[in-house]
Formats: C-alpha cells, sequence, structure tokens
C-alpha cells in the first residue's frame, strides 16, 4: 500500500497573501463595472473556480495605492469568509490580467521548486481539504478560515514530478468529461 507523508502548510515555502484592508479599502462606490483592475468578490470565486457574469473593476488610480492583494498568473485565489473554501486559479486562460481580491479571500503563491501552483488548486478542491476547513475554521454566523488556521492544515508531502503527473492525469480525465 502507498504511504503518503503529510506536512502543515506551515512547513512549506508557500506564501498566503491577505487582501489589503486598510484606509485605501475600496468602497462600494468606488467600483463600476468597467476598469482596469478587476476587483473580486465571493461570487466570482465559485466551487469550480472563477465566475465573471458580474465584475466589479477598480480604477488603475486605486490599482495602484493598494498595498496587497495582486494576483498574479499561476495564483490560487481562495474564499475564507462567509462560503469558505471555494477556489479558483489565475491561468493564462483568464480574460483579465489585473486582478486584486477582497477582504474575504486570500492568495496562495507556492514556491515551484516545492509545490506546482495547479496542484495546489488540485489539493485545495479535495474532500482531504474541505475537511480540514471544517475543523480548523471558526464562526458559526459568518464562518471564516484565518490564515492561522490554514497553515495547521496539512497537505501532501510529493515531489514535484509526482505532482505533475497527478496533474496530467486528472487534466485528462477532465478532458474525457468536456466530451
Amino acid at each position: 500500500m502507498l504511504e503518503i507523508l503529510l506536512q502543515r502548510f506551515d512547513e512549506t515555502n508557500i506564501q498566503f497573501i491577505d487582501g489589503d484592508r486598510g484606509v485605501n479599502y475600496p468602497s462600494k462606490s468606488e467600483l463600476s463595472s468597467v476598469g482596469e483592475c478587476v476587483f473580486l468578490n465571493t461570487s466570482n470565486v465559485t466551487k469550480t473556480g472563477f465566475q465573471f457574469d458580474s465584475v466589479d473593476f477598480i480604477s488603475s488610480e486605486k490599482d495602484q495605492i493598494l498595498r496587497k492583494g495582486k494576483a498574479a498568473r499561476n495564483d490560487v485565489i481562495m474564499t475564507t469568509r462567509g462560503t469558505v473554501g471555494n477556489v479558483a486559479f489565475f491561468s493564462e486562460g483568464v480574460p483579465y490580467d489585473d486582478i486584486r481580491i477582497n477582504s474575504g479571500m486570500i492568495i496562495v503563491r507556492p514556491d515551484t521548486s516545492e509545490y506546482l501552483p495547479y496542484f495546489l488548486y488540485l489539493f485545495f478542491r479535495s474532500d482531504l481539504f474541505k475537511k480540514q476547513c471544517l475543523t480548523n475554521g471558526s464562526g458559526s454566523a459568518q464562518p471564516q478560515l484565518p490564515i492561522g488556521a490554514l497553515r495547521n492544515i496539512s497537505l501532501p508531502k510529493i515531489g514535484i514530478n509526482t505532482q505533475q503527473e497527478i496533474i496530467d492525469t486528472i487534466v485528462i480525465i477532465d478532458k474525457k468529461r468536456i466530451l
């Protein structure tokens, strides 16, 4: 039987990046239906990835003054408040270049010598992760998964080549489901 080793997120070089919550945080009046930079809300990050039916934007000036929460390609975006654990992958296929997260989300950015971003995305969609969210999260009226609690969650400790094999297999299975 194959034995899989686990390690906690706090034993890795994976970064958890909060959104900006300071005085420059956009107010509702600063959001518009057109603009340069997408300002994600929780309806944009679903159980199955990004949903861009309704998109809010902030101006490029507002984008420039925010200190944190700017996503980069290959980042994983996760909701951490309200609907906890919805996750999306900021791939090359996403039609927007500039994306910022709101205060109910985090950006997960791995050291790619340790974890492949898409592997983490798949892990965050797994039952193993979801079960750990239930035991590590907090709040009953509005569920939350603070970064401190997220660091205590365990993930498989496997090599990059094995991660890539898992990704390749899942991609093949997903393509067959579509056909």
